[in-house]
């Protein structure tokens, strides 16, 4: 049992089913084995406030639990996620979890309004999950994953709204922004890259500006099957929005994201002069950006000095 955390827990033939979790912090590491069997399920209710029969808490760390789970990161044993698991889970912001989980039950993300990163670690011939999950999330979530090579992808936002059909006597659900599009880029439970792209033509006018810079950035930073008009489009918007994907970067504190994009695509001096305007409180995004500004404007290829003109801030 670690120091840090402790289990209430039922053996099942297949393996360990996590019932509650109890730990000094928010940030939770379950464990791939517990007394040399694999731990393969998470209860319902797990990690909701409350559930049906609380178990005993056989030790003195609080419960971590509804408001107080920030962070999980499930071990690859995991197959099964029970109904509701993170019910009311307010203030869960980060998963991190294995593709190969085989089970979600119903509403297991109900009520995780702040869950906006995924990681995600896939595992080859087995049916991803991914889908399943962003099903279940409508707000703006970020996906990072490891497959043959580090990706990353920005699923938007959407909502639903009921309206009632006086006529027929019926509730109808209209679904509003193009996220509901974006987690349909599946096939066969897999990314479909190309479909996903495709959706930045319409999408850029019908999404966030964040997010919209989001979506650019991480498939240029992250380029998994982008092809040449895909690629051009995303090139061809960021420069356009260059200022603002600073902005956006600067807020978020994304400052290796942001050294990044002035690295690959800041062509003229005053695309960089725009970038340091956003970034001018920032000592060590000014003090990069003007070494990158040195080296790329000032120096003829003969290494001799172009005529300096100095930056306006």
């Amino acid at each position: 049992m670690s120091q840090e955390s402790y289990f209430v827990y039922q053996k099942k033939e297949q393996g360990i089913c996590i019932i509650r979790c109890y730990a000094k912090e928010s940030r939770i590491l379950i464990p791939d084995t517990i007394e040399g069997m694999p731990v393969t399920e998470l209860a319902p209710y797990a990690f909701a406030a409350q559930m049906e029969e609380e178990p005993e808490n056989p030790g003195d760390f609080p419960c971590i639990c509804g408001e107080s789970l920030e962070e999980l990161i499930l071990p690859k044993s995991i197959l099964r996620i029970g109904r509701y698991v993170f019910y009311n889970c307010w203030n869960f912001w980060h998963f991190s979890f294995y593709s190969n989980i085989a089970y979600i039950g119903s509403g297991s993300f109900t009520g995780c309004k702040k869950l906006s990163h995924l990681s995600l670690q896939e595992v080859e011939e087995q049916k991803p999950c991914l889908r399943e999950v962003l099903e279940e999330l409508n707000q703006t979530v970020k996906v990072f994953w490891q497959r043959e090579r580090e990706c990353a992808a920005l699923f938007p936002a959407f909502f639903e709204e009921a309206v009632e059909n006086t006529p027929a006597r019926i509730i109808e659900t209209h679904t509003h922004g193009v996220g509901i599009q974006y987690r349909n880029a599946f096939k066969n439970t897999r990314m479909n890259w190309k479909e996903y792209d495709r959706l930045f033509e319409v999408g850029k006018y019908n999404m966030e500006r964040a997010e919209s810079i989001y979506v650019t950035l991480y498939r240029l930073r992250y380029p998994v099957e982008l092809e040449g008009e895909a690629r051009e489009e995303y090139d061809f918007y960021l420069r356009n929005h260059i200022k603002e994907a600073a902005e956006v970067l600067s807020e978020q504190g994304e400052k290796a994201l942001l050294f990044w994009m002035a690295e690959h695509f800041v062509e003229t001096q005053r695309e960089l002069e725009l970038i340091l305007q956003v970034v001018q409180q920032d000592i060590e995004a000014v003090s990069f950006l003007m070494d990158l500004g040195h080296n790329r404007f000032y120096h003829k290829k003969d290494g001799t000095k172009k005529e300096k003109r100095g930056f306006s801030l």
